[in-house]
């Protein structure tokens, strides 16, 4: 009995010391998990939520408001006001190119370096047998190529105006129809000068092209010089010597039907040069409301093409016709559309 009782007591021992380790175990389990959810962060963040909602966007937020200023460009709504000024009064002044026909001056050119005295004046070779009115304007349709093969490009417009001993004539070319989507501008001519027994006596003679580029010549009939545009030298003038304008009309005051050759100087503002003039007879011509008995001359220089005129006689010796070749072949022709007459 003695011995099961110290059994017993051994027994109870060891489930006392296990349950007291169990104790011990379980107690400091309890304390491994209480010191990870002390060192946990999460509650710190949930502390710094409310500093993250402490607004620095919400302040900004605030500043909405403060975006009012956007609406401050306001001061850039007065900008529609400077519309009114672009209605620009500029393209105002554009139809000046309207009185282009007329330039109001011509070009200036050089004078002879040294001055001569004073020439015996020329004279005339072939006096003028007719007149022309005192007022004229006649239109032309301007064709590039001869015959069949041209087509019309433009019009040309030439007035001419005479009174007391003096004229002045003022051509203008206009492009027109497709050739006006390539050919832009105007293409201007002035002839002034004297009239005399010998016909047209041409003292300044320009040419604008859109108004820019200039040919110019001045006839110094005192001195017998004719000085040309580009600072050439004066060359001496020829007896009736004419410019590229007044030179079919010079022909029509002068011109005779049974004549024999003769040579007439023109200058087109850059040279000056000799033709020979011949007449080929009689030629019916196409006008504008019937047919016209005009004289073609012709006018030959070597390497420079030809000048034809067909003059109608019965009218003053009218140019009706005028055509310019050059030595490549390529050719304008002047074709009558209307002779207009100002006054009775």
């Amino acid at each position: 009995m003695g011995r099961v009782a110290a059994v017993n007591r051994t027994l109870l021992w060891a489930l006392a010391i296990s349950l007291l380790l169990h104790f011990l175990m379980v107690g400091s389990l309890g304390d491994l998990w209480s010191l990870p959810t002390e060192r946990l962060d999460f509650p710190i963040e949930a502390r710094l939520t409310p500093p993250v909602a402490r607004a620095p966007p919400a302040k900004p937020k605030a500043a909405v408001p403060a975006r009012r200023p956007i609406p401050q460009p306001r001061p850039v709504s007065p900008a529609p006001a400077e519309p009114p000024p672009v209605v620009e009064p500029t393209p105002e002044p554009e139809p000046g190119p309207v009185a282009l026909p007329l330039p109001a001056a011509p070009p200036v050119i050089r004078p002879p370096s040294a001055p001569t005295t004073a020439a015996a004046p020329l004279p005339p070779v072939r006096p003028a047998l007719r007149d022309l009115p005192a007022d004229l304007v006649i239109d032309y349709a301007v064709q590039i190529g001869a015959g069949d093969n041209g087509f019309v490009a433009g019009r040309a417009a030439y007035h001419w105006h005479a009174g007391q001993g003096r004229y002045s004539m003022v051509s203008t070319v206009q492009a027109t129809g497709l050739t006006a989507l390539f050919v832009s501008g105007r293409i201007v001519q002035v002839s002034q000068g004297r009239l005399d027994a010998g016909g047209l006596q041409p003292e300044q003679y320009w040419l604008e092209r859109s108004s820019r580029k200039q040919d110019a010549a001045r006839f110094d009939w005192p001195r017998n010089q004719l000085l040309l545009s580009g600072g050439q030298a004066s060359q001496s003038l020829q007896a009736q010597a004419q410019d590229l304008l007044s030179f079919p009309f010079q022909l029509a005051l002068t011109v005779r039907e049974s004549e024999p050759d003769f040579v007439l100087w023109v200058t087109n503002g850059r040279n000056f040069r000799d033709y020979a003039f011949h007449a080929l007879g009689r030629e019916t011509i196409n006008v504008p409301g019937g047919q016209a008995d005009a004289l073609h001359l012709q006018g030959t220089r070597t390497g420079e093409g030809t000048l034809d005129v067909w003059l109608d006689l019965a009218r003053s010796g009218l140019p009706v016709r005028i055509r310019t070749a050059d030595q490549k072949g390529k050719t304008m022709v002047l074709r009558l559309e209307k002779i207009t007459v100002p006054g009775p």
